[in-house]
């Protein structure tokens, strides 16, 4: 998402641009990818719109413009799993607060759920395999999760979650996409068994702790944008020794490892350094896996985990995307490491990166 209130689209395995998107009049503040047709992006923006746009034609007129009541401004956005249908999130607006899904195929509002939320809803997230089941986090403190096919509020709330804290990321995790966590606005980690409506596990003083030391390792690639131009740097396939992996300035969010079958919390430095821990909710403990750095230049904003490739995109306050391919490999016999604990040194293994470089690309 630029600055200029574009959408930019750049190939996932080089960071290559291949679209660049424009027609919203304020902010973007959300992008999803279809499910069943990656052709398809949506696109949420403060100007009261959901755009989606076909990228097979380009920044040609969308293939759908969503618009809710007047005056929504949409801070949030998802599509769920089967691309039927389509919510946004509003910021507060007097006297309501609201969520408004459409059906993808025609365009037209199918629910408008205005009471759930008393403050701007800043996270929308979709069930990964239920299309009817939705979770939706505001900075009121609360995760309300919904059943879309009632469209009666009162009926399609299914539980209610106060946090106690505002809401800055929710997403679903576990096997069977059954948990919540919650990453908080004062950098707290919370998760959730949505069916019980219990909460599993806590985390407070995360930015508090101290790690390990391990080995970071640096991008596979990094692409800044200066003025509508792209300036490519190449990075060696080196992994220098770090610092040690252990208090971050903030929390940027979690992501399900599929394939390991693992919870992993992301917290960064202004420097632009990226921390990464896997959670353990029974022992309650955080840990350490490995400290990225040489890459982003200041705060990290936002991440996307690939899972088929195993990979890491983060983008941060610097203009810069960087594609990570750590290749970290801990023994299994490595302690975990509760929050309180002391440092200790272990180094983790070094990974092979190829070396890419980046083009200039026009847009589409």
């Amino acid at each position: 998402m630029g600055s200029n209130n574009s959408v930019q689209v750049y190939q996932a395995a080089t960071l290559a641009l291949k679209h660049r998107l424009e027609g919203h009049t304020d902010v973007v503040s959300g992008v999803k990818f279809a499910h069943t047709n990656s052709s398809m992006l949506y696109s949420s923006s403060l100007d009261g719109t959901i755009r989606c746009c076909d990228l097979r034609v380009g920044n040609k007129k969308p293939a759908l413009i969503l618009k809710g009541s007047e005056g929504d401004q949409f801070c949030s956005l998802d599509v769920n799993c089967d691309d039927t249908v389509v919510c946004g999130g509003c910021q507060k607006r007097m006297p309501d607060t609201n969520l408004v899904l459409w059906d993808s195929r025609t365009g037209q509002i199918v629910h408008t759920y205005p009471d759930s939320h008393s403050d701007d809803i800043t996270q929308v997230k979709f069930h990964p395999s239920m299309p009817h089941k939705m979770a939706t986090g505001s900075t009121d403190g609360l995760i309300s999760i919904f059943d879309i096919r009632q469209s009666d509020e009162d009926d399609a709330v299914e539980n209610v979650l106060n946090t106690e804290s505002s809401v800055s990321r929710i997403g679903w995790y576990g096997p069977n996409s059954d948990k919540l966590y919650c990453v908080t606005h004062v950098e707290t980690l919370q998760l959730w068994d949505t069916d019980e409506a219990d909460q599993i596990g806590n985390f407070e003083d995360i930015k508090d702790y101290s790690g390990k030391e391990l080995d970071h390792h640096a991008p596979v690639a990094t692409i800044k944008h200066m003025k509508d131009k792209e300036v490519a740097t190449e990075t060696d396939d080196v992994t220098r020794k770090s610092n040690t992996l252990g208090a971050v300035d903030y929390l940027v969010d979690c992501f399900w490892d599929a394939q390991q079958q693992k919870l992993l919390l992301a917290g960064g430095l202004h420097s632009g350094r990226l921390n990464v821990y896997k959670v353990k909710r029974k022992k309650k403990t955080l840990k350490p896996l490995y400290s990225l750095g040489d890459g982003h230049l200041s705060t990290i904003r936002c991440l996307h985990w690939q899972d088929k490739t195993q990979s890491l995109v983060t983008g941060g306050e610097d203009g810069l995307l960087c594609l990570w391919k750590p290749g970290v490999d801990l023994d299994k016999e490595t302690e975990d490491l509760s929050l309180s604990s002391q440092p200790v040194s272990r180094k983790a293994s070094s990974s092979v990166r190829t070396r890419l470089r980046l083009h200039t690309k026009k847009p589409y």
